[in-house]
């Protein structure tokens, strides 16, 4: 398990503005890759403002809890492999450190429902201030473009973000 608090900040991009700014990083990008995450949801989830999905890239899989935490989130991660992840999503059984946050809560695991799924092709580029994503998204029918900057400090990080998006 990995647990660590979440500062990050999103925008919806124009494909052009997508861009532009993957352009301008061509040569800091790291990682381009397509990812698959399948969200889930619960009354309870969604009272508590929970987020949680199962992500899946290059045939790993991995199960994530984002809890509110003072202004950001706390992200919690666990490792699963193919029959946990199918698990998971055809309301089987399964015990694990985030499972067992849920049940404390009063989410059963058999009771998740996964809402929809979301591929994204991934442009991961290190900077400074933290990992700088540019996501090209497609799910329920819809194509979408988003920028992702999570930081390691929210000042300077936030400084960072706000000159990216004025490319």
């Amino acid at each position: 398990m990995n647990e660590h608090i979440e500062i990050e900040y999103k925008i919806l991009l124009s494909q052009e503005t997508f861009h532009r700014i993957l352009i301008y990083y061509q040569n800091q990008i790291t990682h381009d890759y397509i990812q698959t995450n399948y969200y889930l949801t619960h009354p309870i989830l969604n009272k508590k403002k929970y987020m949680l999905r199962v992500r899946e890239k290059h045939n790993h899989f991995e199960l994530t809890l984002k809890r509110p935490y003072q202004s950001h989130l706390i992200e919690t991660n666990v490792s699963l492999n193919s029959q946990e992840k199918e698990a998971i999503l055809q309301h089987q059984p399964l015990s694990n450190e985030i499972t067992d946050i849920l049940e404390k809560d009063g989410i059963r695991i058999l009771d998740l429902e996964c809402q929809f799924s979301l591929t994204t092709h991934r442009y991961d580029i290190p900077l400074k201030e933290g990992m700088l994503s540019l996501d090209d998204n497609t799910y329920l029918d819809q194509h979408d473009y988003e920028l992702e900057f999570e930081v390691y400090h929210e000042k300077e990080g936030y400084a960072q973000f706000l000159e990216i998006i004025q490319l």
